[in-house]
């Protein structure tokens, strides 16, 4: 799992019903060093600048595979 911000979102016309009434939201790692951008699915309603965790596992929802799902807002982070 990766500890990501909410960044922006993405809006979509066409896709699988699935996804319907579910937010495309692009994220970005917290890593300084190593920082990556990608869209996931959220499952939790979060928002743009939220700190979510996203799972990176790839599942089946329905007729469809999700490969990254936001499953958590995060409060906090220690240690």
């Amino acid at each position: 799992m990766l500890l990501c911000r909410v960044v922006g979102m993405v809006v979509s016309q066409q896709k699988e019903a699935f996804l319907t009434g579910k937010k495309l939201l692009v994220c970005e790692t917290l890593e300084e060093e190593d920082r990556q951008k990608f869209v996931a699915v959220d499952m939790v309603g979060a928002g743009v600048g939220s700190e979510v965790l996203v799972s990176r596992h790839i599942c089946m929802e329905g007729d469809t595979y999700v490969d990254d799902r936001i499953v958590a807002i995060v409060d906090s982070v220690s240690g």
